[in-house]
């Protein structure tokens, strides 16, 4: 006759309820050591989730701003306080969007400031009418305001001043302080700052003088 084991009842019904027991506490022992990791790999998830997220946010707002800060064409002489372009200026005025589309073919500026005088506007009508933008005119006796709205409104995106010869050096100083900007003559056209604006950090600031 064969000695039952230890622990084990000798009916073959209540050694099967056993072993259901034993199963389902095996299952819970195996839920109870997962259910941790499981929460910890929830939350690593949505950490990297978060993470890359908020990276791309950076990304998006991380773009340096591009500003070009010009003086308006060449304007007529001994017409009024506010006299129109010459053949020189509209030809210069078409120069600039002619080497905007030679730049790049989907070259534009996302904002453009003008004064209230036409030979500011001028310059820039051929630019818009290939090439779009939205133009705002400011008042030319405050630059400062150009250089406010650039910071406020305008950070990451391409932008073009058409100022003065006497508005030209403070926007640029204004938008680039440290930066020594030499006064600009009455018959000086084509000087142009480059300036770019990194989202940390000091602006750096490149002069060309435009054909």
């Amino acid at each position: 006759m064969t000695t039952p084991k230890r622990g084990v009842t000798r009916t073959h019904g209540e050694g099967v309820k056993i072993g259901h027991m034993g199963k389902e506490y095996a299952s819970l022992r195996r839920k109870t050591f997962f259910l941790p990791f499981l929460i910890a790999l929830s939350c690593a998830l949505l950490l990297v989730m978060g993470g890359a997220w908020w990276h791309e946010r950076r990304v998006r707002s991380g773009q340096s701003t591009l500003v070009v800060v010009m003086r308006h064409a060449e304007k007529a002489l001994g017409q009024g306080e506010d006299p129109p372009l010459t053949e020189q200026g509209l030809a210069r005025a078409m120069r600039l969007a002619s080497m905007a589309s030679d730049a790049d073919a989907g070259m534009g500026f996302d904002a453009i400031y003008v004064t209230e005088w036409q030979r500011s506007r001028a310059t820039v009508e051929p630019l818009v009418s290939r090439h779009g933008g939205l133009v705002t005119v400011a008042a030319s006796t405050n630059p400062r305001s150009v250089v406010e709205s650039i910071f406020s409104r305008d950070r990451g995106h391409r932008v073009l001043v058409v100022a003065h010869s006497d508005t030209v050096p403070v926007i640029v100083q204004g938008l680039a302080p440290g930066v020594t900007v030499p006064e600009m003559t009455s018959m000086e056209y084509g000087t142009t700052y480059l300036i770019s604006l990194p989202p940390q950090g000091r602006a750096t600031v490149l002069k060309l003088t435009l054909p």
